[in-house]
Formats: structure tokens, C-alpha cells, sequence
């Protein structure tokens, strides 16, 4: 078996700190964009990883190889580019508010145990668009369904800082 190396380390135990942090960060409140940064970094740490590991063995590497490491080089930047979109979207214009009329609060638990246990707003805006927004258990628990309630969150991300 391998050896790990210690930049492979630092990398793993980097990834698990950001998951972790991601992990108790609030669903809702003044920090929600910086759970949403830490999933996007989680994404742009195995990227790097994949491409510092494709540069470091580029010189190791046949032609045909060497286009695949290109290729996911291309990739990855493709990819942590995509998923930066929104919350640079969000970062730029700010967070909006809305009321949302005829609420309906609802909770989904997955098969995979606490972590996949989600909390949910429904509602729609002054336009009848309806909107489905993630939002904390206290929420959860304090919202009552068919009511009125005035949202701040941020649009691209759909991340809620205020519900009153």
C-alpha cells in the first residue's frame, strides 16, 4: 500500500475541517453564506488536489495521458467555476426581501440518517411565484402553515437570513 503523502494529508484534513464547519454553521441567519462557502470550498479543495496531482506527475506521463490530465484540469476549473456562480451572484447584489403569503412548512428525512434530516418553506410572492427556501427545526417549529410571513434571503443561493 502507498504511503500517504503529507500534502495528501493536509488536504484530507483540510476537507474534513470545512465539512465539518459546513456541518454546524445555521441553515438560517446572518452566517448562511458562509455555510454556502464552505460546500463550495470543499469543491475547490479536490480540485486543486486533482490538479497539483496531474502537474506534479505531468513529466511521468505518455501524450494520451498527459491530454486526459489536461482534460481534468479543464474540468475541475469548469466545475468550481459553475458552482462559485451563485454565491458570487449573491455576494454582488445582496440579499432581497419578499413576503410570501400561504405558507407551508414541510420536513424531509432521507435515508442516510442526521445529516439528511432538511427543513422547508413554501410560499408565494407578489408575483405567484412560489418559492421553496430551506430553513432551520426552530423555524420549522415556529412557522404555522397558511400564514404570511416576510423573508430576507439570497436569491441565486436561495439561503434565508430573516423570517418574520
Amino acid at each position: 500500500m502507498k504511503r500517504l503523502k503529507k500534502q495528501e494529508i493536509i488536504f484530507f484534513v483540510l476537507v474534513l475541517a470545512v465539512i465539518a464547519a459546513g456541518l454546524l454553521l445555521p441553515k438560517t441567519g446572518e452566517l448562511v453564506l458562509l455555510d454556502e462557502f464552505c460546500d463550495l470550498s470543499v469543491i475547490w479543495i479536490v480540485c486543486a488536489y486533482l490538479v497539483i496531482r496531474v502537474v506534479r506527475n505531468r513529466t511521468l506521463l505518455s501524450a494520451s495521458r498527459k491530454a486526459l490530465g489536461a482534460g481534468v484540469v479543464i474540468v475541475c476549473f469548469a466545475l468550481a467555476l459553475w458552482f462559485s456562480k451563485d454565491l458570487v451572484l449573491d455576494l454582488s447584489s445582496g440579499s432581497q426581501t419578499v413576503e410570501l403569503k400561504d405558507i407551508q412548512v414541510s420536513e424531509s428525512l432521507a435515508h442516510t440518517g442526521i445529516f439528511s434530516h432538511h427543513y422547508y418553506l413554501t410560499g408565494s410572492d407578489n408575483e405567484d411565484e412560489i418559492l421553496r427556501l430551506e430553513i432551520s427545526g426552530e423555524d420549522y417549529g415556529r412557522l404555522q402553515q397558511g400564514q404570511t410571513v416576510r423573508v430576507e434571503y439570497y436569491k441565486h443561493t436561495g439561503q434565508i437570513v430573516k423570517v418574520d
